[in-house]
């Protein structure tokens, strides 16, 4: 029995000094700050201000006198508490900084995280190369391989995993505007100047755009009104004399954008360095006109539309240095072929976005 009472006159002087400070916490506008700190200074004693910015906190004779308050985005505070019970604390919002800008390089080639591997090419690996047509696009890495399938007249194909292009699937904003007779030199009529972004994918695909893509498909993200300069020119040449411009013109304003593309090959002199009769590069002439038109381009706009138009006319003559494309067609002595390529194309994407997760 004495033991009890010589242990409850310990307890005796801590129950006599307790008391509860309570308070409520705000800021210059009275709002509650929630989940403000509330705690003894030198001490892991505190507590939280619940959603009415309210707390209780618990203090002895062994307390320290100081109160810290502190909240992300505020000044802290510490108050001397003596005899007070109840405070009512106003915190400062923090000195507000300027304007931070962070800048940084986009990467020249990344991949994507998606259930099918697809390696995107941005428009920094693009610049690394001098890339006259979308088969140059693609000369500094090996994720594709263009490959020329006839040396006479320098026609190429693009190939995937090392097959030949024709299991593999181009697409031009996701349509399959290159296929069928105009695979064999389609690739070429693709200015690098128009090309955004491109996306690989190996292996077998969807069936979505076509069959075709069997060992891969490529998808060509040409540029468009709201992402090019306003004027670009670029002129292009080799040591064969052969020379390529390509002049885009770009109009922003308001929801619409178009991007107007202009492109053109003038060939190269005859050349035979290695002295076999033949041609070193074929005889190119190339005029291409494009026009991009699109309605859309923010984030708030329900209806998106694309209407893509282009126009290509080229001719390539390779063979023998004497061939002449009028006098020596079907002749048996002077070697030689001319292909003619005229070609008009439209295509068009329309979409309206139901809310942020459909669109039709």
């Amino acid at each position: 029995m004495i033991r009890y009472l010589i242990f409850a006159l310990y307890l005796c002087p801590t129950f006599l000094f307790a008391q509860q400070i309570t308070g409520t916490i705000t800021n210059a506008d009275s709002d509650f700050l929630i989940g403000a700190n509330v705690y003894w200074q030198g001490t892991t004693t505190g507590t939280s201000t619940d959603e009415n910015g309210f707390f209780e906190l618990e203090k002895t004779e062994n307390t320290p006198q100081n109160l810290i308050i502190s909240f992300i985005g505020y000044v802290s505070d510490t108050l001397l508490v003596e005899n007070q019970t109840s405070l009512n604390i106003q915190l400062a919002t923090t000195q507000e900084l300027d304007e931070v800008v962070v800048t940084g390089q986009e990467a020249g080639m990344y991949v994507l995280t998606t259930p099918i591997k697809t390696e995107v090419i941005t428009e920094v690996e693009l610049q690394k190369a001098a890339c006259c047509d979308l088969a140059g696009c693609f000369s500094t890495q090996i994720t594709v391989q263009p490959q020329t399938t006839n040396v006479i007249t320098n026609a190429k194909e693009l190939r995937i995993l090392g097959l030949s292009g024709v299991y593999n699937q181009v697409l031009l904003d996701g349509l399959p505007q290159i296929q069928g007779l105009s695979y064999t030199y389609g690739i070429s009529s693709v200015p690098g100047t128009l090309v955004d972004n491109i996306y690989v994918s190996k292996g077998a695909n969807s069936v979505l755009q076509g069959y075709e893509s069997i060992s891969g498909q490529i998808n060509v993200l040409t540029k468009n009104g709201d992402n090019d300069d306003r004027l670009l020119f670029n002129l292009y040449a080799n040591s064969f004399a052969e020379t390529q411009a390509n002049v885009n013109y770009a109009v922003n304003k308001n929801n619409w954008s178009n991007l107007t593309a202009f492109h053109t090959a003038q060939p190269a002199t005859k050349m035979d360095r290695d002295e076999d009769t033949f041609r070193d590069m074929p005889k190119l002439t190339r005029y291409m006109l494009s026009n991009k038109l699109e309605y859309g381009q923010n984030d708030e706009t329900k209806w998106k539309t694309s209407i893509t138009t282009r126009i290509l006319d080229e001719k390539r003559i390779g063979g023998q240095i004497d061939f002449d494309e009028k006098n020596d067609k079907g002749s048996n002595e002077i070697y030689g072929q001319t292909v003619e390529l005229r070609q008009a194309d439209i295509w068009s994407k329309t979409s309206y976005k139901i809310n942020q997760k459909h669109k039709m």
